[in-house]
């Protein structure tokens, strides 16, 4: 595994605190309204399957994540259309919309990192 450079490093945490902040908007909205416990679970699920993935900084989680977010995001628009004044539902999409980029502009510069690696590390002859 090759080390971070600085903007990925930033990146990298930024997408886990925008994660965890859209995982507590989550929470705090379903225990407002009352909702059971196993529909917290289901609805965190397809945030959680790709976690073990994104700690190994493998970027085809992280895509596969955006797709995730994405829908998460239509739900959010939905939820905020409804409620169109509930400040918890605004912090849902803000926090969304901060995720998708985060993972976006993460997935393009690990990505440069690692051809990068991968070009310095090969052989000279390996490379005409």
């Amino acid at each position: 595994m090759t080390s971070r450079g600085p903007k990925t490093n930033f990146l990298h945490l930024l997408f886990w605190l925008s994660l965890l902040g859209f995982i507590l908007q989550q929470v705090l909205s379903e225990l407002r309204f009352n909702a059971p416990p196993q529909l917290l679970v289901i609805q965190l699920l397809p945030l959680v399957i790709f976690l073990p993935g994104i700690a190994r900084d493998n970027l085809r989680s992280f895509v596969w994540l955006s797709f995730v977010v994405l829908a998460y995001f239509v739900s959010a628009i939905l939820a905020l259309f409804a409620r169109s004044d509930d400040g918890l539902a605004i912090a849902g999409v803000a926090l969304l919309v901060m995720l998708f980029t985060v993972i976006a502009l993460y997935i393009r510069y690990r990505g440069r990192e690692l051809s990068q690696f991968r070009e310095d590390t090969t052989e000279p002859s390996e490379r005409s």
